[in-house]
């Protein structure tokens, strides 16, 4: 007779082992899919925030087709202290840009078409403590009001009227930019300077889980750390600069490590960071505005 052959069942030992390969492997499959769902939300969020942009270009764009050319027009183009400096924290400055625009160009500031109107983009905290982020908003009223925008401390309290519109919010760092580089420009009424040729719009704004959820610092690090490792989420791709606290700084690298290339940028002041701080990487966008006739002021 054959004797019959007996089945032999698994050991624990191999068990075991297979139970912790199907855990290293589900590890691992989780972590793939964890982060391709990452990439594919910061592109989601990226291309949210290119349509959001195009809208503020845009409007722009109509403000500045209708800027007064003639000897009446004016334009001012500066900055204020939207929070005044502190220990170990650097003033934080915030722009605007105030100007005349033709009422016939603006139906929706002058129905008439017949008046001028007074319309302002200013920059401006969106607390009064926190995170240094600001909102765009634009103000516009028609010429010959109580108050006029041309008058700096009354334009920022206008700004926090009710008849302001905010524009877009979670900027971190705004400019205009003129075809010569400067970032300031006056132009009084009757003055006869010409308006600049063009001007560049200039944002770097945050959103999303990389505003509510941002990275953070593993370790704390001083006022002269060159190199810091984070923990969460990182951007798709490196800018060239983060806001760390209050203070901004160049960076490269691959995330989670990242190189500090420089310290106390943009007017900040180098600082030690706790660990856990927050760092927020920017997303930038920029777009050309050219002015009627060049900036050049029309005679009458």
């Amino acid at each position: 007779m054959i004797p019959l052959q007996q089945n032999r069942g698994m050991t624990l030992l191999e068990i075991m082992i297979a139970l912790l390969l199907l855990g290293i492997l589900s590890t691992f499959v989780i972590n793939v899919v964890d982060s391709v769902v990452g990439l594919w939300q910061q592109g989601e969020r990226r291309g949210r925030g290119d349509l959001i942009y195009a809208s503020v270009a845009e409007r722009l764009q109509s403000d500045l087709r209708a800027v007064h050319l003639g000897s009446r027009g004016w334009m001012i183009v500066d900055d204020y202290i939207a929070r005044p400096a502190t220990e170990g924290v650097a003033e934080w400055r915030l722009p605007r840009m105030r100007f005349l625009a033709s009422g016939s160009s603006l139906a929706a500031g002058d129905s008439s078409g017949n008046q001028a109107i007074e319309i302002m983009w200013i920059a401006i905290p969106e607390r009064a403590l926190g995170p240094r982020f600001a909102k765009l908003v634009r103000v516009a009223q028609i010429e010959g009001a109580a108050v006029s925008l041309t008058e700096g401390g009354s334009a920022l309290a206008t700004a926090r009227g009710e008849n302001a519109t905010t524009i877009v919010d979670g900027v971190l760092d705004l400019r205009f930019v003129f075809d010569d580089s400067s970032t300031s420009f006056a132009a009084d009424a009757y003055s006869g300077i010409n308006f600049p040729s063009s001007l560049e719009l200039q944002i770097e704004r945050i959103s999303g889980n990389a505003r509510k959820q941002p990275p953070r610092l593993d370790e704390a690090i001083g006022s002269e750390t060159a190199t810091a490792v984070l923990r969460g989420t990182g951007p798709l791709k490196m800018p060239g600069m983060a806001l760390v606290g209050n203070e901004w700084v160049g960076v490269s690298g691959i995330f989670p490590r990242i190189k500090f290339r420089s310290r106390a940028e943009r007017s900040t002041i180098a600082s030690s960071h706790d660990q856990r701080a927050m760092v927020y990487f920017p997303t930038a966008y920029a777009s050309q505005h050219i002015f009627l006739n060049q900036g050049r002021r029309v005679v009458q």
